[in-house]
């Protein structure tokens, strides 16, 4: 799939990513992740091996997920669902850029950001919650200030690989695998897309 993917987002090429500064810690029980590759939890998966945090894998079911869903992630008595709500829950707990609400509000708008206004246009969905396509090929407001911004700047946050970029380059990177026919016309954000493609932990979490 990993493979696949960077074909797929070849179409500029973009610069290698410099190696993240991150201080880890490691938790003294393994995180439980509940999850598939077919679902939105490689997300939480690149996020976990970016910091370097052991976790164990588990099936999606069962789980106490109150609505059954993937992906969920227990951390001892604690359980967390909504891919963007397990992504700040990592950050609190493991990520030493976010040790403060200052420093955690740089990033925790671009994670909000990702699920409530990039999610619907990366993926179309009808009246009954079915992906139908995607809007991040066609023009439009947020598709141009996204790409402008990745203009300036190879990453989200002071030019800095961090979880704002695992938030939204997901969903991104997403676009390609289920709809490989799409060719996006905003070159900065194709090149963002491949830049982020190309970390080995992007290939750990998605495949190689």
């Amino acid at each position: 799939m990993h493979a696949r993917l960077l074909a797929l987002v070849a179409t500029v090429h973009g610069l290698r990513a410099p190696t993240p500064s991150i201080k880890r810690t490691a938790p003294l029980q393994a995180l439980k992740l509940h999850g598939s590759q077919g679902s939105r939890s490689p997300l939480v998966n690149w996020y976990l091996e970016e910091l370097d945090v052991p976790y164990d894998m588990a099936p999606p079911k069962p789980s106490d997920h109150p609505f059954g869903q993937i992906p969920y992630l227990t951390d001892g008595s604690v359980g967390v669902f909504e891919s963007g709500a397990i992504l700040l829950y990592i950050a609190d707990k493991f990520d030493d850029k976010c040790t403060t609400a200052e420093q955690r509000a740089k990033f925790t708008k671009w994670v909000l950001w990702a699920n409530s206004s990039l999610d619907p246009i990366c993926f179309v969905e009808n009246e009954r919650g079915q992906v139908m396509g995607t809007r991040l090929d066609q023009p439009g407001r947020a598709v141009s200030v996204l790409d402008q911004l990745l203009s300036e700047s190879d990453y989200l946050v002071e030019n800095d690989f961090s979880v704002a970029d695992v938030a939204v380059c997901s969903y991104l990177n997403y676009v390609p695998l289920f709809f490989p026919s799409v060719r996006l016309s905003s070159p900065n954000i194709v090149s963002y897309m491949r830049r982020c493609a190309e970390r080995p932990a992007f290939a750990k979490a998605f495949g190689a």
